[in-house]
């Protein structure tokens, strides 16, 4: 399993490519059957399964009346790796909205990645910020 760079550019890229797709399925597709997920409130284990899907499927929703027009990859840090099937990568996320126009809204994520198979899955990642403060910021809430 390479941990090199571009490997997990592309991820994200496609990560970000198929935030946008309606197809809870296939963003899940990213994720461990079991991952971590926290930010500055705490955190909390989730299961890769039908609840999960159904969350992605009202994420989508809530995004669609937030007004969200695109998410890119603004950087990704070189990986740090932890062991032969773990890694550590920090990402630069930038989001638009409609009611911001071409402003780029960015924020930071770290993500615990582990190789499977022949391809890596979302472990574990924790948000630098609290989603629903930066969105009261820019008044998209």
């Amino acid at each position: 399993m390479s941990t090199n760079h571009a490997a997990f550019e592309e991820f994200f890229r496609d990560y970000a490519a198929t935030s946008r797709d309606p197809s809870a399925e296939r963003i899940a597709a990213f994720y461990a059957p079991s991952f971590i997920a926290g930010g500055p409130r705490g955190s909390a284990v989730f299961n890769n399964d039908a609840a999960f899907l159904d969350w992605l499927r009202n994420l989508h929703e809530f995004n669609e009346r937030s007004g969200l027009v695109s998410v890119e990859v603004v950087s990704v840090a070189a990986p740090v790796r932890l062991s032969p099937r773990h890694a550590l990568v920090s990402v630069e996320w930038g989001t638009r909205f409609r009611k911001t126009g071409d402003q780029l809204i960015t924020f930071r994520i770290g993500y615990l990645m582990e190789g499977s198979g022949d391809a890596w899955k979302i472990l574990a990642y924790i948000s630098e910020e609290d989603q629903s403060e930066v969105m009261r910021e820019f008044d998209l809430v």
